[in-house]
């Protein structure tokens, strides 16, 4: 089975960052991984020979708890409040029309607060990072991270 993780955001925009993050954490440990900045074009040509796509985003929820962590699959992604005006909604519903879907498809979402301009996660979405990297691994069934300290 191919996989592929896939991290939308932009880094430069502070708690968005957190799916490059996760992204880039995966792809050390030897996992296909692209970053993505959720343009439902660019979605689909990451997961386009992947049998397995894991999605990772930011989401603002109300109310907020900044770091928390949800997973959902398809159909239900189509209904996810993605950070970005646009994006997995969108592309899933493109792909889908085009039979450009995934066999499977798994969309984590860390809860955000802070998407101002900047650079850095916020401490409870850094602390999400590990959990995060850590599901992944999971969903794909590899060994999960080792964090020292």
């Amino acid at each position: 089975m191919s996989a592929v993780v896939i991290g939308i955001g932009n880094e430069f925009r502070r708690d968005d960052g957190i799916g490059p993050a996760v992204a880039r954490e995966v792809e050390r440990r030897g996992v296909r991984a692209e970053i993505c900045d959720g343009d439902p074009v660019r979605l689909m040509e990451a997961w386009a020979d992947a049998d397995l796509a894991v999605v990772v985003d930011a989401v603002r929820c109300v109310p907020a708890r900044p770091g928390r962590l949800h997973r959902t699959t398809v159909p239900a992604a189509a209904s996810a409040a993605s950070s970005h005006g646009f994006g997995v909604p969108e592309a899933v519903e493109l792909a889908g029309a085009l039979d450009r879907m995934p066999a499977r498809l798994v969309v984590f979402a860390v809860e955000v607060d802070d998407v101002a301009f900047g650079v850095g996660l916020s401490a409870p979405v850094a602390d999400a990072l590990g959990p995060a990297v850590d599901a992944v691994l999971a969903e794909l069934g590899a060994e999960p991270a080792t964090r020292d300290g």
